[in-house]
């Protein structure tokens, strides 16, 4: 059934190239255009071969000038043969873009795809070569306009075409546009959770190439205009001119309609508003402490959308001198075992190692975070451990006064303690009586059966005496089980016991149970 239908698509696909060559080559099969918009109406799910052909087509016409009706003012309107042909091909191309739209909502996900990607690519064609006769850099924002009227769909999730839109965002004029246009249609009053995501999404995208915060010099500008990517450029005429500042605007009030809606409500939405902010938006905002309250009743939600508004509180302190109150007790509360759940734990323990970097916390502050890694290293898998005891690592080498919790094996009479006087429940981190502990955890890694998690809890107790730079914590997760398999081995042992000989131990159980013959 499968072959069948991929013939039978192979078979359309030549028709319809036949079709379209008849036409291009000669006016006698005008009506050619007509039937391959008929066709559209005949098809329910596979649309690609029709919207290649409408592609091919009218980016043809509009290289050879054919749909460019020059209109005079006070002029009467021609209805001469050659401009009524125009005219009629001209509400073919409208017709077709609308098609193309529509085939954006319907049929299977390849056909959906392509029908973006036939708007864009005619989009493309119409900026290089407009209907209207122009002088300067031309981009046709009404046909922007259209198609993200149809990505910020309020029923359906339109998040696999919107990732494919972002090819078309890394140009500037995209960009700059693009921001406009959805500054202008974006705003709705109580838009529905579907909604709100495919719009954070589609700002997210046209926010993916970096817009400049700071005035460039005139060298500079020069080497950026030549590096910078415009969709609708053509040689020859003015080149697009990029402002940064038009771009900040208008991800300004793109931002604004966003947080006038309810993103509690929806917490996908939530977590990519959270992501977008962090991200992309904190060095564009234009008065970033009104992201305050936001930030502030995100990190109370807990979970995932608690890790993500962390970020953005410790760029709001650093850089705006925002206070915060119980920001380590917050940050404190969120070491517990279901992080290891959630995909951005690896941003968290980079974040808290940043919060802890400062030399001038208190000890028992700077002990209580060390005591809970290291606790949370005994139940983590090993690739979460690895990168617990790097942050803890790096919490001994810059406050040399916990070096006294560390276990020492070599100690003539060590102290017999009863219980580890470390209050696991406890929320408060000064209040967790960590100064009175010790680090045995790490001690106990050094037996671990990952040799990589064991030789790195071995490596913690031995830098804690020396003077080295601490680690970075922003590494990929780590492939362990790929690096094990990398490994190449000299020799490989067969038996746990040595043998001295052919005959087999005597304390062997395997001549009970089983006999050995010739």
């Amino acid at each position: 059934m499968a072959a069948v239908q991929q013939n039978l698509s192979k078979m359309i696909s030549a028709q319809l190239r036949n079709k379209a060559t008849e036409f291009l080559n000669s006016r006698k099969h005008a009506n050619n255009v007509a039937d391959i918009l008929q066709m559209f109406d005949a098809e329910s799910d596979n649309y690609t071969p029709l919207l290649l052909t409408i592609e091919v087509i009218f980016t043809e016409l509009l290289k050879r000038g054919d749909l460019v009706q020059e209109i005079i003012p006070l002029k009467p309107i021609d209805h001469s043969p050659e401009a009524e042909y125009t005219r009629w091909l001209r509400e073919c191309y409208e017709a077709a873009l609308a098609r193309c739209l529509e085939c954006v909502k319907r049929g299977r996900v390849s056909s959906r795809l392509q029908a973006l990607v036939t708007a864009c690519k005619l989009l493309q064609a119409e900026g290089r070569y407009p209907l209207e006769p122009t002088n300067g850099f031309y981009f046709p924002s009404v046909r922007l306009k259209n198609i993200f009227t149809v990505l910020l769909d309020s029923e359906i999730s339109m998040s696999a075409l919107i990732a494919r839109f972002q090819e078309f965002t890394e140009y500037k004029d995209v960009q700059q546009y693009g921001l406009k246009v959805l500054s202008s249609i974006g705003y709705k009053k109580s838009p529905s959770s579907i909604y709100m995501q495919n719009y954070l999404e589609l700002l997210d995208k046209l926010l993916a190439v970096e817009i400049p915060t700071e005035a460039k010099n005139k060298a500079k500008e020069r080497d950026d205009e030549k590096e910078d990517k415009v969709l609708c450029s053509v040689e020859g005429k003015p080149k697009f001119a990029y402002h940064p500042m038009v771009c900040r605007r208008h991800a300004n009030r793109c931002w604004g309609f966003a947080c006038q809606w309810s993103l509690c409500g929806s917490p996908r939405a939530h977590r990519r508003a959270l992501l977008l902010l962090v991200e992309r938006l904190m060095p564009l905002l234009s008065k970033p402490h009104l992201a305050t309250d936001m930030l502030c009743d995100s990190l109370d939600a807990g979970g995932s959308i608690s890790m993500l508004a962390l970020q953005g509180v410790l760029e709001l302190v650093r850089r705006h001198n925002i206070s915060y109150p119980d920001l380590y007790d917050r940050l404190y509360a969120m070491f517990e075992p279901e992080m290891f759940a959630t995909r951005y734990k690896r941003r968290l323990l980079h974040l808290a190692d940043i919060f802890l970097s400062s030399t001038h916390l208190p000890e028992g502050l700077v002990a209580a975070f060390a005591k809970r890694v290291s606790r949370l290293a005994l139940v983590a898998a090993p690739e979460d451990a690895l990168a617990l005891l790097q942050l803890l690592a790096n919490l001994l080498l810059r406050h040399p006064a916990l070096k006294r919790m560390i276990c020492c094996d070599d100690t003539p009479t060590p102290p017999l303690m009863s219980g580890d006087p470390y209050v696991m429940e406890e929320t408060s981190a000064m209040g967790s009586r960590a100064l009175g502990s010790s680090l045995w955890e790490v001690s106990a890694l050094r037996r671990h059966a990952a040799p990589a998690l064991a030789r790195a809890a071995a490596d913690v107790l031995a830098a804690a005496d020396q003077r080295a730079p601490p680690t970075v914590l922003a590494p990929p997760d780590a492939q362990m089980f790929d690096a094990e398999l990398k490994k190449r081995f000299k020799t490989i042992e067969m038996n746990f016991i040595r043998p001295q000989g052919m005959a087999l131990p005597a304390a062997d159980r395997l001549q009970h149970y089983w006999q050995l013959a010739a």
